[in-house]
């Protein structure tokens, strides 16, 4: 890897630039610097991981290194953007911003989207993503434990009787409640509770950085810079011929552009580069180079948070936060796969302030993982992880330095919050299990009058749900007519040498956690870039690569 002092240096003449070195960014990397015949610039706006302080968390899954999610995390590692909910109210939802992206500061769960996710995705044109070609980059990437020589990203799952209290008394709770243990929840149309395939050695966090970046880092055809947003890409005509930086220099690349920047910030340099709606980018002075819904169909998982206070021993320091957890489908759709239940075991959220003269003007505003509660507490995270509810994100101007406008929509529709509403009143019911009340309070704020009126239910949902961080969708991969940004190998339509390959480009958001899902994109994405084949033309995937 050449130092980042030579890497302005036109002389190194860079094939291929990938713009953001998350989940997705690293794999890209990788797989792109396999051809010999290419120079690969990684760009990332964060730090990496090698420079930050092991004793911040990251390094550690035991806890999420989040603001909202833990007492202690690093202010340097996370965009903290702004999202908007109605009536003026507003809360910060955690971006990773670091070399490894969502996977080296979250719960590291590796959860595979569903059957019906993969026929969503063929129905909006994109007939290479069917389950069976997406099943075979799963196999190829996940390392399991039950087979040495399989995969390349290690997949743990905690036993059962390995779990912390809190934890084993979900799924106690869970089974008393209908949903029976699962060994592998990744098996196809597996419904039930059990333990997250995670992420992990020991209570070391396993990032996309320590399994596709390090092995990188002396090969004289890889690159990274670090400390380093970028403004925007630059064209000659349609064709894509490298980035400006935010500092105003240029770094060119003679194949191709490719930004992984997540679901957030891969449409904001789109829009910044000319390429988006034409009322934004007008009413923003930028020349229109191609009229493309982007930050468009923006998606995430809503989270309503059950959460009580743990019992004198309930909780050891040092336990998990996150071990188990329930998947399953709602009345409405069978088979889907479309609630999903989190037992964590530790969140913790600082206390309502104001600064002097600066009075609270929402208590919604600080809002974390355990809804408005503040201190330690435990419980339930219950997700609806199929929304019909969709949003925005539109940059406000063309300052690189201001981040753009983000409008989730969270729960506006009554098929959402009729999903919400059963997994809340399951989770309620599974936190009053005579299991989970010995080691629990009774739930926070969540009244049996609550629970049994679905208007009052609605309110209560209302003021406490939040993010699961998991946007995907702004850069949609479909057919041109069906509303797609880029077609089935992330090349965005009506330009040339630019693709997108992360969350923004999945289809239609996955009824999973999304970190596994944008790694296995970017899998299938950048060994088409590597091999100058189009996606669904590649052969077999060996699960030993």
């Amino acid at each position: 890897m050449q130092p980042t002092t030579d890497i302005m240096d036109s002389s190194l003449g860079f094939t291929h630039i990938v713009v953001g070195a998350g989940s997705a960014g690293c794999i890209l990397a990788a797989r792109i610097a396999e051809n010999p015949g290419f120079n690969v610039l990684l760009v990332e706006a964060g730090p990496d991981g090698s420079e930050l302080n092991a004793t911040h968390g990251a390094r550690d899954i035991r806890r999420v290194p989040m603001k909202g999610q833990s007492e202690v995390y690093d202010e340097r590692i996370d965009w903290n953007v702004r999202v908007e909910l109605p009536g003026g109210e507003f809360m910060h939802v955690a971006q990773a911003k670091l070399v490894g992206g969502g996977s080296s500061i979250n719960g590291g769960t590796a959860l595979r989207n569903t059957i019906k996710d993969c026929e969503e995705w063929e129905r909006l044109g994109n007939d290479a993503w069917g389950w069976s070609a997406v099943e075979d980059v799963y196999m190829a990437l996940e390392k399991r434990e039950s087979n040495a020589t399989s995969g390349v990203h290690p997949l743990v799952r905690t036993k059962a009787e390995e779990a912390g209290r809190i934890q084993q008394a979900f799924l106690a709770g869970a089974a008393e409640c209908g949903l029976p243990w699962i060994a592998d929840l990744n098996a196809t149309a597996a419904e039930g509770s059990g333990a997250s395939p995670v992420c992990r050695d020991g209570h070391r966090r396993i990032s996309a950085a320590n399994t596709f970046i390090d092995p990188l880092r002396e090969k004289a055809n890889f690159h990274i810079l670090t400390h380093t947003p970028v403004d925007r890409v630059l064209f000659s005509g349609t064709r894509a011929t490298g980035v400006l930086l935010a500092n105003h220099r240029q770094i060119l690349a003679s194949n191709e552009v490719v930004l992984s920047a997540g679901a957030v910030f891969s449409p904001a340099l789109l829009q910044r580069s000319g390429i988006g709606p034409v009322s934004l980018l007008s009413s923003l002075s930028i020349p229109v180079l191609q009229d493309l819904p982007i930050g468009a169909n923006l998606a995430d998982h809503p989270c309503v948070p059950v959460v009580a206070r743990p019992k004198p021993g309930a909780y050891v320091d040092g336990d998990f936060s996150l071990q188990m957890q329930a998947r399953w489908s709602s009345t409405a759709c069978p088979g889907a796969i479309d609630l999903q239940m989190v037992c964590f075991s530790y969140l913790y959220a600082h206390a309502i302030t104001s600064l002097p003269q600066q009075p609270i003007a929402s208590a919604h505003a600080p809002r974390s993982l355990g809804g408005s509660m503040a201190g330690h507490v435990a419980g339930i995270g219950c997700n609806v992880n199929k929304p019909t509810s969709f949003g925005n994100v539109n940059i406000q101007s063309r300052d690189p330095n201001q981040q753009p406008l983000i409008v989730p929509n969270y729960l506006s529709t009554a098929a959402d919050r009729d999903c919400a509403r059963q997994a809340v009143r399951l989770a309620n019911k599974i936190v009053l299990s005579d299991s989970m009340q010995a080691v629990l309070s009774p739930p926070l704020g969540l009244t049996p009058q609550i629970i049994a009126s679905d208007r009052l239910l609605d309110d209560w949902m209302l003021s406490q749900y939040s993010s699961t961080y998991h946007f995907t969708s702004s850069c949609r991969m479909a057919s041109r007519e069906r509303g797609g940004v880029v077609n089935q190998s992330g090349c965005v339509y009506g330009v040339q040498g630019l693709r997108v390959a992360d969350a923004s480009v999945i289809p239609t958001i996955p009824a999973a956690n999304t970190m596994w899902p944008t790694m296995m994109f970017a899998e299938r994405i950048g060994r088409s870039v590597r091999d100058a084949r189009p996606v669904g033309s590649e052969q077999k995937i060996d699960a030993r690569l």
